[in-house]
């Protein structure tokens, strides 16, 4: 349960993954926004590409192509979870590949008239027609934050708490901007409707009236609330707890909605709030996604004769088996000992880069062994006489291997003792 609670905050929170492979056309260089955009930057370069490649504006043969990949890029990085999906999968949609062709279930791109009223929140005519007109209400603008993490508070996750500041309506006047009793007058430009028609181009575009910003009444300097200065809107400092899941990584952002600034101008809803996650580096460890990476110091008589070592992880030590003969640069695997995959109940694996550690000072006695493995190893001569009559015998024939093994025998014995002194 506590597992499955975690994914669901996770997926409530709108996590965005650093991306492990792109599509051929990768949605981020189409809209010409970096990886770590903002949604007002994603829709502010959408729009301008949108006005840009309309075919209903642009007549180019190569528009309508450019446009509907415009379209396919902004339709993705705009939500949230398909936003994650393709940062994760490089696509949208995990599953793709395994049914239909891209683009598929694409639903085309609408006229001028839809692109123009995304932009500026009114109502447009074509050339020379009538707008469909609506009321006014807006989407407040998205904000940032930034909150930074030890390595080990993002591996295990952790609630942190964050100042912000966004603009919200002012409580005392309720973001009318008037004092209390006090009475608004209707506005003489849009004659209270709040919107103003206005000609761009070839086309009738309907906004928010600048006379009244939409409100369609004014108020007189004497009426206007004292503490908004007749704006109706403030900043406010408010202090938010963040639920950071186990595993996230650095640059990961969560979302938070309804947590950004109020609109400007008219009523509607706030934005939201992104914070992105700074995590520390590790004095001990090395993190690629959800592997961890360790050097482990394996001493020489270890690396030899074999033996166990305690290892670090993120849950705590482990005793890992060392095999006999391993060299230097070798590489073992831990599996399921690495961290958390975000939205996932899986783990990733820790892996043990080994380093052979070699003795900078010995004994006399330790030398001798050292000297002896070698001569053995490759058959150089041995300058002691005693071990000399060991190698040959009295005819100059080779030992036999009854003798060798005898040899290896006392040279395992010598090096297992010469190991505990070592581990001492």
């Amino acid at each position: 349960m506590r597992d499955r609670s975690a994914a669901q905050r996770t997926a409530e929170r709108g996590f965005h993954t650093t991306s492990v492979s792109r599509a051929s056309d990768d949605f981020y260089e189409v809209l010409g926004v970096k990886k770590d955009a903002s949604q007002p930057e994603i829709k502010k370069a959408y729009y301008q590409l949108a006005k840009k490649y309309h075919p209903d504006a642009n007549k180019d043969p190569g528009a309508k192509d450019k446009f509907l990949k415009i379209q396919e890029a902004y339709d993705t990085l705009s939500d949230a979870n398909k936003r994650q999906s393709y940062d994760q999968y490089g696509s949208a949609d995990p599953t793709e590949g395994m049914g239909g062709g891209p683009g598929a279930g694409f639903s085309g791109f609408g006229g001028m008239d839809d692109i123009l009223s995304q932009m500026f929140g009114g109502a447009f005519s074509g050339r020379g027609g009538h707008g469909h007109g609506h009321g006014f209400t807006g989407q407040g603008e998205d904000i940032e934050a930034a909150v930074t993490l030890s390595f080990m508070e993002a591996v295990n996750g952790v609630q942190k708490t964050i100042t912000i500041t966004p603009v919200v309506y002012c409580e005392p006047c309720g973001g009318q901007g008037a004092k209390k009793g006090a009475k608004r007058k209707t506005c003489r430009t849009c004659r209270g409707t709040g919107q103003a028609m206005f000609k761009m181009g070839g086309f009738h575009v309907q906004q928010p009236c600048p006379e009244c910003s939409g409100e369609g009444s004014s108020i007189s300097s004497k009426d206007k609330c004292s503490a908004c200065q007749g704006r109706g809107r403030v900043r406010e400092r408010k202090t938010v707890p963040i639920d950071i899941p186990a595993g996230c990584d650095n640059g990961m952002r969560v979302k938070i909605s309804d947590m950004g600034d109020v609109p400007a101008d008219g009523h509607g809803s706030a934005g939201d709030l992104y914070v992105k996650v700074r995590v520390l580096p590790s004095k001990t460890f090395r993190r690629k996604g959800s592997d961890i990476y360790y050097d482990l110091q394996v001493p020489l008589t270890t690396a030899i004769l074999g033996g166990t070592l305690r290892v670090p992880t993120v849950d705590g030590d482990v005793e890992v088996k060392i095999k006999p003969g391993v060299q230097p640069g070798d590489e073992l695997r831990l599996r399921t000992k690495g961290v958390r995959k975000v939205n996932s109940s899986g783990r990733g694996d820790q892996y043990l880069n080994l380093n052979v550690k070699l003795p900078t000072e010995l004994t006399d006695k330790q030398r001798e062994l050292i000297e002896q493995l070698d001569a053995e190893l490759t058959g150089k001569p041995r300058s002691d006489p005693a071990n000399e009559s060991a190698k040959e015998s009295a005819d100059g024939s080779e030992p036999s291997a009854k003798e060798k093994d005898g040899f290896f025998s006392r040279i395992k014995k010598d090096f297992e003792s010469f190991k505990k002194h070592d581990d001492k």
